[in-house]
């Protein structure tokens, strides 16, 4: 084995209006118990856009992207070879195995990856991605999918079948599960739930597709475009409020009778977050999955809180177990539970990178997908 050199989409100085530069970068070898990948599909989230306009700070040159599908093309020392061929989803959320969360099963916390992360390195706190001058460059979340080739742990890519459709496959890294499993996980709905879901994106959607899986009742879609209702109720929801034209908390407050059981904030949006909490029942429990700022502030009133036996909790990645969780959420699409292939707004070349950005950022679609070598 050695060395490829590939084609990625760098992030360097972040800014408002920056776009990525697509050039040649070399990839290394996996050392131990990693695996090489090649890249079939990338999806565009907007955690990525985030860092690429310098919302949250990363270290830079870094190569973005977490929602990837592909073939495992080499493996470290320590990972067997007859993983070389599977394919794979890529996952943020490896488990070290070893610290607090991990052992308790909550692998969206670990410590271990947290910490990597935030270097934008692997878990030996080195690279594997150079600058053709050799230069090291930093990955994101131990992912880095929008390149060619990565080199993610062995338990970060997980098997699935062969014949899962790449463009559908890809959006279990994020998206998908992150609504799924706030429904599902975090939320843990029981049937005849009401809930009321702000923002009816990708994961919004996949929030209510997870809602309907749990037979929650009824599901009111929140959204201030008024095209997004028919999308919303193709996946599950018996109402829709145009909150650009009605106000949400009352709506919802009438159509449940004083307010929804479970209440979903997706877009990141802080203003969002306080109409959730205000069209939350009595006992009941607010969800924020959309991550603003770092620094953002919500106000919501201890008293009433207290008093009223309120819950404020936080959905990340939906609580998903991606070894448990990816072969569930297949199993569902395969007989037709669960609707992967309806997030999909478009496949567009790797090559488009930017003004597939663009368009995410438009509020336009649902979930952008990029293919690479023409494989979808």
């Amino acid at each position: 084995m050695a060395q490829i050199e590939m084609l990625a989409a760098v992030c360097t100085e972040p800014g408002e209006g920056d776009v990525l530069e697509l050039r040649r970068v070399r990839v290394d070898d996996p050392h131990e118990m990693e695996v090489r990948v090649r890249l079939e599909t990338t999806g565009i989230c907007r955690s990525d856009i985030h860092y690429l306009r310098g919302v949250w700070a990363h270290p830079k040159p870094v190569i973005l992207g977490h929602e990837g599908c592909g073939i495992i093309e080499s493996v470290g020392p320590g990972v067997p070879k007859s993983r070389i061929g599977e394919k794979v989803v890529l996952t943020f959320t490896p488990s070290c195995g070893h610290c607090r969360f991990c052992v308790e099963g909550r692998v969206v916390l670990c410590e271990e990856v947290a910490r990597a992360a935030a270097l934008g390195t692997m878990w030996d706190n080195t690279t594997r991605f150079f600058e053709l001058d050799g230069k090291p460059l930093h990955h994101l979340s131990l992912v880095s999918s929008f390149c060619e080739y990565t080199v993610v742990p062995h338990n970060g890519a997980i098997r699935i079948p062969q014949e899962t459709p790449s463009d559908q496959a890809c959006l279990l890294g994020c998206g998908a599960m992150a609504g799924i499993g706030a429904a599902v996980n975090t939320a843990q709905l029981r049937p005849g739930d009401s809930i009321a879901v702000f923002g009816c994106g990708g994961v919004g959607l996949s929030v209510i597709q997870g809602a309907k899986l749990c037979n929650a009742l009824p599901i009111i879609a929140v959204d201030v475009r008024a095209e997004k209702e028919a999308e919303a109720r193709r996946f599950g929801a018996t109402h829709f409020v145009n909150a650009s034209t009605t106000d949400p908390v009352a709506a919802i407050r009438e159509i449940t009778g004083g307010g929804a059981d479970f209440t979903f904030e997706v877009t990141g949006n802080v203003e969002q977050a306080e109409l959730c909490y205000k069209a939350t029942r009595r006992a009941g429990t607010t969800v924020l999955i959309g991550q603003p700022t770092e620094n953002a502030m919500a106000g919501f009133p201890p008293y009433w809180i207290a008093q009223d036996e309120n819950r404020v909790i936080g959905s990340s990645y939906g609580s998903t177990r991606p070894m448990i969780d990816f072969p569930k959420a297949l199993r569902l699409v395969k007989h037709g539970l669960l609707d992967l292939e309806g997030l999909v707004s478009e496949v567009w070349p790797f090559e488009k990178i930017n003004e597939a950005i663009a368009l995410v950022e438009s509020g336009r679609g649902n979930r952008m997908v990029l293919g690479f070598h023409g494989s979808t």
